[in-house]
């Protein structure tokens, strides 16, 4: 099973569970360079989300970490973690979705 949580909140999660950094050094971080046109609100989240895909999907490596987290989560509960309290923005939720349609759950 696939869930979500922030840096801070590691100490809650239940013993057990898989722990996925994916800020950086992550593979599956955004660019430094889109990141930081985001924060300069240089595009919106939707480019942003945009932008981030295409960047992770062109990666081979990448994609095949995302495989590794997608057969891992169905039989693990596994944690996707970063800085950012708050989801809705933030590259993790997009990952949640490209891991969802890729069929882990």
């Amino acid at each position: 099973m696939l869930k979500e949580t922030y840096l801070s909140n590691l100490k809650n999660l239940p013993q057990g569970v898989v722990r996925v950094r994916v800020c950086r050094p992550s593979i599956l971080a955004p660019s430094e360079a889109l990141l930081d046109q985001y924060k300069r609100s240089e595009i919106d989240w939707e480019k942003y989300a945009e932008q981030y895909r295409l960047e992770l999907l062109a990666s081979r490596e990448a994609y095949q970490y995302l495989e590794e987290i997608k057969e891992l989560a169905k039989s693990r509960e596994v944690y996707l973690y970063c800085y950012e309290k708050d989801p809705s923005h933030c590259h993790r939720s997009i990952l949640l979705e490209i891991l969802k349609t890729m069929g882990a759950g």
